[in-house]
C-alpha cells in the first residue's frame, strides 16, 4: 500500500536578487516524499540542489528569497509559518546533514556538548539526560567506546566519525524528514559504503522521509526509491529509480548515466559538453539547449513543461511533449 506524502513541494520558486540580476535558482520545483521513502535529488554542482534543501528550511542565504510555491509537511504549509515555530521545526521535524562535517561541528566544544544542545533546545531534556541520550544516539551510529568520545574534540575524531556525529546530531529527535546534502562527500569509497549503509538502517527504523542529494548516481542506484534530476534550477525527469535508470528520457539524464564509470570499462568516459547556463540572463525556450545533441525547432523559443510521460516517470524535454510542434 502506498503511503501518504509527508512532504510535499509544489512548484517551488527560490529566487536571488542581485545587483547584476535576478538569479533563479529553483525555479518551478514540484516533488513529494512519502513516510519511509527516499528520494535522490542529482544534477552538477550549481544546478540547485542544496539551494532547494536550504529553501525546505526556510534557510537561505541572502540576498535569496523563496517567491512563490508550498511546502508542506504532514499538512503544514511551512512557509506560512511565524519565524519562531518554523525554528522549533528546524532540526526537530526537520534535519539535515551537512556536506563537510568538520565546518559544520564546533571545534571548540566537546562533542557530548555539541549533541546534547539540540536535545535540551528541543526535547527539554536536562544536562545529564541529554549527556546520557548522546551517547546512546553514538553507539545507534556505530561509534565506539561512546561515552568516552563525548568528551573528544572533533578534531580528534577521523572523517567517517565526523560524519557519524553529524548523523547523529540530525537524528537526535527523531525527525520527520531528513536532508542528507552529498553525506559521503571527501570520504573513501569504504566509508561511503558504512555511511550509506548506515543511513538505510536508521531511516527503515525510524521510518523518515529522507532527501539525498548527490551528484553521484552509483550512490544513488543502490539508495533511494525515487529520483529527480535537477538541471538550471529545474526538475528535467523524475521518477522511480528503476524507471529512469532503465529508460532515462531527458538528454541530461542520459548524459550523466552514461559518465557513470562500470567494472571491467577500458574506455575514457564521455563528458556533457559545454556548461550550465549564465542563470543570470533571461533566456528563452529549453535550458538545456546549449549542450543538447538533437534539440527540437521549438527548443529556442518555448519552455518545455514537465509531463508526465508513463507511470510515476515525468519529463522536461519538447520530445515527449503532448502540446506544441515536435521534430
Amino acid at each position: 500500500m502506498n503511503m501518504p506524502p509527508r512532504l510535499v513541494v509544489n512548484n517551488l520558486q527560490s529566487y536571488f536578487f542581485t545587483r547584476t540580476g535576478l538569479i533563479k535558482a529553483v525555479d518551478d520545483v514540484s516533488f513529494t516524499i512519502a513516510q519511509g521513502e527516499t528520494l535522490a535529488l542529482v544534477g552538477e554542482s550549481g544546478c540547485g540542489k542544496s539551494m532547494t534543501a536550504l529553501s525546505l528550511l526556510r534557510l537561505l542565504p541572502e540576498p535569496g528569497r523563496i517567491v512563490g510555491g508550498e511546502i508542506s509537511l504532514d499538512g503544514r504549509d511551512l512557509l506560512r509559518l511565524p519565524d519562531v515555530e518554523m525554528r522549533r521545526i528546524r532540526g526537530n521535524d526537520i534535519s539535515m546533514i551537512f556536506q563537510e562535517p568538520m565546518t559544520s561541528l564546533n571545534p571548540v566544544l566537546r562533542i557530548g556538548e555539541q549533541i546534547a544542545e539540540v536535545l535540551r533546545l528541543h526535547q527539554g531534556d536536562t544536562k545529564q539526560q541529554a549527556l546520557e541520550q548522546a551517547a546512546e544516539l553514538l553507539n545507534q551510529v556505530g561509534i565506539a567506546d561512546p561515552k568516552r568520545r563525548l568528551r573528544d574534540y572533533p578534531h580528534q575524531l577521523s572523517g567517517g566519525q565526523r560524519q557519524r556525529i553529524m548523523i547523529a546530531i540530525a537524528l537526535a529527535c527523531d525527525p520527520k524528514l531528513l536532508i542528507a546534502d552529498e553525506p559521503t562527500t571527501a570520504l573513501d569509497v569504504t566509508i561511503q559504503a558504512q555511511i550509506m549503509d548506515l543511513l538505510l538502517e536508521l531511516k527503515q527504523r525510524q521510518q523518515m522521509a529522507t532527501l539525498l542529494i548527490s551528484h553521484d548516481l552509483g550512490v544513488v542506484a543502490g539508495n533511494a526509491d525515487k529520483l529527480a534530476v535537477m538541471y538550471a534550477g529545474q526538475i528535467v525527469e523524475s521518477g522511480t529509480v528503476k524507471r529512469v535508470f532503465e529508460n532515462p528520457l531527458h538528454p541530461y539524464t542520459q548524459g550523466l548515466l552514461q559518465c557513470i564509470p562500470r567494472m571491467g570499462q577500458q574506455r575514457t568516459l564521455p563528458t556533457i559538453p559545454g556548461q550550465l547556463p549564465d542563470m543570470r540572463e533571461q533566456l528563452e525556450g529549453c535550458l538545456f539547449l546549449d549542450r543538447c545533441p538533437g534539440p527540437c525547432s521549438p527548443c529556442g523559443h518555448q519552455v518545455p513543461q514537465i509531463e508526465e510521460i508513463e507511470p510515476d516517470h515525468w519529463v522536461r524535454c519538447w520530445r515527449y511533449s503532448s502540446t506544441g510542434q515536435r521534430g
